[in-house]
Order: structure tokens, then C-alpha cells, then sequence
């Protein structure tokens, strides 16, 4: 599997950056895509070979799990060990123009390359390796299916518990350690249970407010398994609700159920997220949803492609990504529902197939 990616990754180098010699990696979650390594270092991608930059700690790691790149080990107690090793091995392959993920790195880090390598000229990218991790193998997808179910199994024994007076702080830590009793080896994000007027906030922390009947709830959770991960919102309510807050989910709700029957390859993703959007403009809620129709989720819980209005990406098969509205009222509560679906040759798959309910 590595050596495909990095053969696809060579290609795409020579296909757009012909004049680039060599890729340093230094963003762990593209380290971990190229290399198989899940330790920290960095690695540098020539034309023709792979050298993974470590310490100690992770020597053997590193052996076993990158066998096919040369493992460079930081000699220790010695000032600025790895940048010597990198200098070396720049001097032994004659690379001189070397490209940087320029969004993963500080500007000191930048300086302490550009006056120890006066030598090479280095070529700021932006998403390079993220555009090739938007396409999913086999084996991610298998992966991202186990967390989804991991999470969706974790939402239905935690919603038989949710009761009034429990906390959202409450339910947010019995998902998490449910999560975990199933397989999860961590939450994806920091799970997401707002409840009454702050289920308006999309990025809202649990607290320890105690949940009311009629009381709108958002929970937004995920699980990360074997490094890849999930993502779920579904807004209930306790009890009866009222005839806004009936209004505002079922907007939401057609609106989700819209986007998503457009689903399918050769669609660019502003037109997924037009869908979304102007339905709820069209119902006079356009002001109230402020953010993006969905993201891609793999290694990184927002990663490409994304569901926004200038996003220009055309939708391929093996593709994962949310569909998520929302409607957000200041002082009156809010309505989010997201599924995680996969682009299929045909279409799309729902990965996480969970009932769509409001009353609970």
C-alpha cells in the first residue's frame, strides 16, 4: 500500500512540480500516509528514495513500519541533530530544490533551513498530499466504516440514557467512554452536546447545564479508530417541541436529504452545498446558516474535499464526506444534521445509518 502511494504521490510530484528534487514531510498525518510510520520525525521523498528523520524513541517503530525508507536516527545531545542529518543527506543526494509543506511549517523552523541550507532552494506547496488522501483505498474505507459503526452503535445505547436533569457534560463523557469500550482508540474531535438556547452554537463545549424538557439538543461526535474517523450530528428534543422548532428541523432535514440525493461523481462540491444552502435561504433561514454543507474526513476530521460555496472540486469515487446543515437562532436554539457518506461509482453510501428522530 505505501509503495502505490508513493508511487502516485512521484507521479503527481513529476506530473506538477517537475523541477522539485525532493519533498520534505514534516505534517504527521501525511509522515503517517507516505511512511506507515505513526511515530514523530519527518521524511524526505526523492525521485527514488525515502529517508525517515526520528530519535531514539521510535528507532525500532520506525524500522518495522517504514521498511522502505532509510531510517535516519538523531544522535543524541547533539545541538541541532537533525538538521545535520538532513543536511547530510541533502549534500549526499545533490538535492537542491526542495519543496515544503508550507502550511505545516513556522516561520523559525523556515529560517533555521534557509540559513543552515543556503544551498537549496526551497518550494512552498499547499495541500499537496492532502489532494491525493482525498481518494480513500480500501483499506481507509474499511476503517472509516468500523469508526462510523463504533460511533452510531455508541449514540444508541447513550440515547436510551438521556433523560431530564442529566448534564450535557454527562452525556458527552458516557459517548466518549462508550466509544472506547467499543474499539475506538480516541475521540475523533472534542464531541460536541449543547442543549436549549446553546444548541445555537455550532462549536459549542458541553457544560454543566442540566437538560429541560422541550429543550432542543445537538450532539455532534465521532470516534478515531486504527487513525481514522467519524463524524454524526443528530439534534433531538425531550418531550413535545414547539412549532419553531419543528419548522427549523424539518428544514434542515429536506435540505440534508436534498444535498445528498445529488451526491454521486462528477459533481463539484459548491453545487452540493448550493442545494443545501438555497433551500434554507429559500425558507428565510439563509442568515442563520453560516458555515460549510460538509468536509472530508479521513486522518484529519476536516480535511478535502470541502462542501462550501467556492469550493471547486469534482466529487470521485472513494471520496468520504459529511453533509451537514444547520439552522442557528441566537437566543432560541439550533438544528444541525450530518451523516458521513461515501462516493461510490453509482452514487453514494451512508456510513452512518442512524435514525434521523427529533422526539426522544
Amino acid at each position: 500500500m505505501i509503495k502505490e502511494r508513493l508511487e502516485i504521490f512521484r507521479e503527481k510530484l513529476k506530473r506538477e512540480k517537475e523541477e522539485i528534487e525532493g519533498f520534505l514531510i514534516s505534517r504527521w498525518k501525511n509522515l503517517y500516509y507516505l511512511t506507515g510510520f505513526a511515530g514523530e520525525g519527518e521524511a524526505l521523498i526523492t525521485k527514488d528514495k525515502g529517508f525517515l528523520f526520528t530519535d531514539s524513541r521510535y528507532a525500532e517503530e520506525a524500522k518495522k513500519e517504514s521498511p522502505d525508507f532509510e531510517i535516519v536516527i538523531d544522535e543524541p545531545q547533539k545541538k541541532d541533530s537533525r538538521l545535520a542529518a538532513l543536511e547530510k543527506t541533502i549534500a549526499e543526494n545533490k538535492t537542491h530544490k526542495i519543496a515544503l509543506e508550507s502550511k505545516n511549517i513556522s516561520y523559525a523552523q523556515f529560517k533555521k533551513y534557509a540559513e543552515r541550507l543556503p544551498q537549496v532552494e526551497f518550494i512552498p506547496t499547499e495541500d499537496f498530499i492532502e489532494q491525493i488522501r482525498m481518494i480513500k483505498e480500501k483499506e481507509e474505507i474499511t476503517k472509516i466504516k468500523r469508526a462510523a459503526q463504533i460511533t452510531t452503535e455508541s449514540l444508541k445505547e447513550v440515547f436510551e440514557i438521556i433523560t431530564p436533569g442529566i448534564r450535557e457534560v454527562d452525556i458527552a463523557n458516557e459517548i466518549a467512554y462508550t466509544m472506547r469500550k467499543k474499539g475506538a482508540q480516541r475521540e475523533a474531535f472534542d464531541l460536541i452536546v449543547v442543549s436549549g438556547e446553546r444548541s445555537s452554537l455550532p462549536h459549542g463545549k458541553p457544560s454543566e447545564k442540566k437538560i429541560n424538557e422541550g429543550e432542543l439538543i445537538t450532539i455532534d461526535v465521532g470516534a478515531n479508530y486504527q487513525n481514522y474517523n467519524s463524524d454524526i450530528t443528530r439534534t433531538i428534543i425531550l418531550g413535545k417541541e414547539n412549532e419553531r422548532q419543528k419548522e427549523i428541523f424539518s428544514i434542515v432535514l429536506e435540505a440534508q436529504e436534498e444535498a445528498l440525493k445529488a451526491l454521486k461523481p462528477g459533481v463539484k462540491t459548491k453545487e452540493i452545498d448550493s442545494i443545501a444552502r438555497s433551500l434554507i435561504k429559500e425558507r428565510g433561514y439563509g442568515k442563520y446558516f453560516g458555515h460549510g454543507s460538509g468536509h472530508g474526513v479521513g486522518l484529519d476530521i476536516h480535511e478535502l474535499p470541502r462542501v462550501s460555496p467556492e469550493e471547486e472540486t469534482i466529487l470521485l469515487p472513494g471520496m468520504v464526506i459529511t453533509i451537514e446543515p444547520g439552522i442557528y437562532l441566537p437566543e432560541v436554539g439550533g438544528v444541525r444534521i450530518e451523516d458521513l457518506a461515501l462516493i461510490t461509482e453509482e452514487g453514494y453510501e451512508i456510513l452512518t445509518w442512524f435514525p434521523k428522530i427529533f422526539n426522544l
